[in-house]
């Protein structure tokens, strides 16, 4: 298993298998599947994960965000 973030398009993707992907199907809002040929999920595509999810999965994100934010503008 695999997991990179776009911070671009605030996208996380989780890969499962190094299988090809051969069909992709939007099974929720902004959350994408991915199969190979046995129809086997290989890879979940989290669109706009951040904006979505910052509350919900970390708790402490604005606090975070905040400090990360002024460490920028300072430095």
């Amino acid at each position: 298993m695999n997991m990179q973030y776009d911070k671009e398009a605030d996208a996380l993707y989780i890969k499962l298998s190094e299988n090809n992907i051969v069909e992709s199907e939007e099974k929720e809002n902004n959350i994408i599947l991915d199969y190979d040929s046995e129809k086997n999920i290989v890879g979940i595509e989290i669109l706009y994960f951040v904006k979505n999810h910052k509350q919900s999965i970390f708790p402490v994100f604005k606090e975070v965000e905040e400090a990360v934010w002024k460490s920028d503008v300072a430095g």
